[in-house]
């Protein structure tokens, strides 16, 4: 037994020799004529300018004022509605202890709302006029919609509802002495007074209700359904508003020093319930000009930049190759205006495919470097760079293929069926992220930028150019 297994281990060992011997060069060795060789190719780009007429308002701030964009001679102006937050389970100091009015009933001191906010843009002495309205308690708004930037604020207000307050401001506050103004520790901010019976309401139906105060949707459904803040008159300047906070006042005792103390009730308008910005822009169809050597991006809710991808010229000739990258770079042109008060560029862009704008904000996707990706602008430059974009010309490629294959069409009928299928747009968008203690980024969301910037992009009827590297054995 142990010669049979010598002999066909000897004969193995023969066999493989010999085919070895044969044709050594294909095993793991390139032969000198079958090489790696890369080619390049520069392929135009069209572009157009487009309108956003509305987009998903998704934004952890809100945005109130009117300006106007002197380089586009146009205008936009922001109002917006919220809703309020309660801390989970809130209850009221025990109710002996709390002062109450001559007859012995819960009454609110006074009640505020106050608008906090770091950044404007515009004049700090500016003149404007607000109005806040309360929301209508029988329309909710509906955290489980989806809410735009051309949102009907009226739907959500009740049949002849009138103002609660008004207030004219500056956004720098000269009412405050010069030292607290001017000081690192102050938060601009813009007080308006409320009814008192509005804070009375809402401490007596915490001290009935408590079940009313377990929760923000509790609270939002049966409290108070939030508050409406209205332009009234002023232009030339626009507030990012960082928090909106309802304080009530109210006086309590201290039974151990007899002591009164001032107390605050305070509910803020912050990412866990809901806030809508209306944004209202003038006409914008000027900015849609196609016989101008450039396009627009424009923000809030206003223009964005169309591309259509050149992906069947890439690829002819090249279906054997590799796309190793497809470069494209965007310049941005200087101003046209001579003004200071020139509105800046986007600071960060979203590329997608156009059929996927309003599936991507809706979902609240994130970049995939695939179908979508985003940039920075580089000031050093004027530029944005999207440095690799060969996965969404072979994706775009493939569904291609496999479309015409699956609906029996050639490649003229595909592209007459589908004619956004190489279509992408450019979207300003404010994106958040998050650093590892190891130093790695990660995006956490996209949202259109809600904020006022303004840009033209070379482009219209001057192509684009995408620079492609292309690799194949040869």
């Amino acid at each position: 037994m142990n010669h049979k297994i010598a002999f066909l281990a000897n004969l193995l060992a023969l066999i493989l020799l010999t085919s070895c011997d044969e044709d050594t060069a294909s095993l793991g060795i390139v032969d000198k004529t079958d090489l790696i060789t890369s080619s390049e190719g520069v392929f135009d780009i069209q572009s157009s300018s487009v309108l956003l007429d509305s987009v998903v308002a998704n934004s952890s701030k809100s945005y109130f004022g009117e300006v106007v964009d002197e380089e586009t001679n146009t205008s936009i102006k922001a109002e917006f509605l919220a809703q309020f937050h309660t801390l989970e389970n809130y209850t009221l100091p025990d109710d002996e202890l709390i002062i109450k009015n001559s007859k012995g009933e819960l009454e609110a001191d006074s009640v505020d709302v106050r608008l906090y906010f770091e950044n404007y843009y515009g004049d700090a002495t500016n003149p404007m006029k607000l109005q806040v309205y309360e929301l209508d308690s029988t329309n909710i708004l509906s955290e489980e919609q989806t809410f735009y930037s051309d949102i009907c604020i009226e739907d959500y207000l009740p049949a002849g509802a009138r103002p609660l307050a008004s207030k004219t401001f500056t956004p720098s506050d000269y009412t405050l002495p010069d030292s607290e103004r001017i000081s690192t520790t102050h938060y601009d901010n813009v007080r308006v007074r409320l009814p008192k019976a509005l804070g009375t309401r809402i401490l007596r139906a915490a001290d009935e209700h408590p079940e009313w105060f377990v929760n923000s949707w509790q609270f939002i459904h049966h409290v108070f359904p939030g508050l409406y803040f209205k332009l009234q008159s002023g232009k030339g300047t626009m507030l990012t508003l960082d928090v909106t906070a309802l304080n009530v006042y109210f006086r309590y005792r201290d039974a151990e020093k007899d002591t009164v103390y001032q107390a605050v009730s305070r509910f803020s308008a912050t990412a866990e319930v809901i806030q809508s910005t209306r944004i209202q822009n003038s006409d914008l169809t000027a900015l849609l000009d196609a016989s101008k050597p450039y396009t627009y991006l424009k923000s809030p809710a206003g223009v964005a930049t169309e591309m259509e991808l050149p992906v069947d010229e890439v690829f002819q000739n090249h279906q054997n190759d590799t796309i190793s990258r497809a470069r494209l770079i965007l310049t941005r042109m200087n101003s046209l205006s001579q003004s200071d008060n020139v509105l800046p560029a986007p600071e960060t862009l979203l590329l997608l495919r156009k059929q996927n704008q309003r599936s991507f904000f809706q979902n609240k996707q994130l970049a995939d470097e695939l179908t979508s990706y985003t940039t920075y602008f580089d000031a050093t430059y004027n530029t944005y760079t999207f440095s690799n974009l060969s996965r969404l010309l072979s994706y775009l490629h493939r569904e291609k293929e496999k479309g015409m294959q699956a609906e029996g069409l050639t490649s003229a009928q595909w592209n007459a069926a589908h004619p956004d299928w190489n279509k992408v747009l450019l979207i300003p968008v404010d994106v958040t992220t998050s650093t590892t203690s190891s130093g790695v980024s990660t995006q956490v969301s996209i949202n259109h930028d809600f904020s006022l910037t303004s840009a033209r992009l070379v482009g219209g009827t001057e192509p684009l150019k995408l620079q492609i590297v292309y690799s194949g054995y040869y």
